[in-house]
């Protein structure tokens, strides 16, 4: 996947050359290539293209269609303003590398294939490199495949839930009891645990955000208590149990995945690997459940998708835990919607007022219907 030569990477739009192209491919046929359409004002930078080859007729071979994609979409640092912003130069390369580092070092392992035997299914990447400065992927184009992608304004089936708890845990199960390792090991780069971080980082952004006239509406012992609920968030951080410890997606919410529309049932995947980290697994199935249902029907159902995790979990080659059996289960989970405090700080140059709105919502429901903070800080229901 990683090119030979990471200096050339380019920094902006107008600096992607065909010659950087056909290197990063290794296709001298490459003879042009059209930007129909770019994204720079988000986190990370994309930017959606059509390759041209000069024996374009001899591309009908499906068998040369894989080594020649047609649709490609670059994924990286490709707004100069963005990361000439004070201190967010470090955090941003730092994300997209841990992205890189997932193709490369994870996906790209043959061990790891082997161990997943294909329960988890990721978008295609053609090539990923990471230097200092630039960090980039080279994807399949999705939205060309014909891909829909999620929305955090909107609500999902029971069906789709259990689709992507089925993925989450045959990445869980194929990871289970993972740690951080020892420099020069296979999981030396999850050495950084780029999470904590970044939750830190967006809880520091409390103040400057929360008193804002268009902020979302939150529980107001939340919203007005902020001592306590970044002490419950510091509590969450230092105390997840080992017990569940597997590496994590790490941010699985509705935003974050996609769903074909081709014939036949239709199949939920994740994308923007870009904060995993390993943590404990009820991170990602909190989560991920929180977001994906309305309050009524995540209030309804929530029992049930925790025991069909688990079940998947064991199906995958994990171990067999049981809900009802186990309290450790509950309490993990419980105190795993607290990772939805993100969401009440994040500002809407980062997510748009929208979908703020609609995850701290759910969030907030959550961690109420949970006593999240109270279990947390070891306080009593109030």
């Amino acid at each position: 996947m990683a090119s030979n030569d990471t200096r050339t990477m380019p920094l902006a739009t107008e600096e992607i050359t065909l010659g950087w192209l056909q290197n990063i491919f290794q296709n001298k046929h490459i003879s042009s290539f059209d930007i129909t359409r770019t994204c720079l004002d988000e986190t990370t930078s994309k930017i959606s293209m059509v390759l041209g080859y000069d024996d374009e007729k001899d591309n009908d071979d499906n068998q040369k269609k894989d080594a020649r994609p047609k649709h490609i979409l670059l994924k990286g640092g490709f707004n100069p303003a963005m990361l000439a912003a004070p201190g967010y130069k470090q955090f941003l390369i730092g994300a997209y590398t841990r992205e890189v580092d997932f193709y490369t070092r994870f996906i790209g392992s043959q061990a790891m294939a082997d161990k997943l035997n294909g329960g988890l299914q990721v978008p295609k990447v053609y090539w990923a490199d990471a230097s200092p400065e630039q960090a980039i992927l080279a994807f399949e184009d999705l939205a060309a495949a014909g891909y829909v992608f999620g929305d955090p304004t909107n609500t999902y089936s029971i069906a789709a839930v259990h689709m992507g708890l089925d993925q989450l845990a045959a990445l869980h199960a194929a990871t289970w009891g993972w740690d951080v390792a020892s420099p020069g090991s296979p999981n030396a780069w999850l050495e950084h645990n780029v999470y904590d971080a970044t939750f830190r980082a967006v809880i520091n952004m409390w103040d400057d955000t929360k008193a804002a006239d268009d902020r979302a509406p939150m529980a107001t012992i939340i919203r007005d208590n902020r001592e306590r609920t970044l002490r419950a968030v510091e509590a969450y951080l230092t105390t997840r149990s080992p017990r569940f410890r597997c590496l994590l997606h790490g941010d699985a919410h509705s935003g974050n995945i996609y769903m074909d529309t081709f014939d036949g049932p239709s199949k939920l995947r994740f994308l923007d690997w870009q904060i995993v980290h390993i943590g404990s697994a009820f991170h990602d199935v909190a989560y991920f459940i929180i977001a994906m249902l309305p309050v009524t029907k995540r209030r309804t159902h929530e029992l049930a998708l925790i025991d069909y995790y688990l079940a998947a979990l064991a199906r995958h080659g994990g171990p067999k835990i049981f809900r009802d059996k186990d309290p450790e289960v509950m309490v993990e989970y419980r105190k795993s919607a607290i990772t939805g405090v993100g969401w009440m700080v994040t500002p809407h140059t980062m997510q748009n007022k929208e979908r703020v709105v609609a995850m701290v919502e759910r969030y907030t429901a959550a961690m109420e219907d949970h006593r999240t903070i109270d279990i947390l800080l070891g306080e009593k229901a109030t």
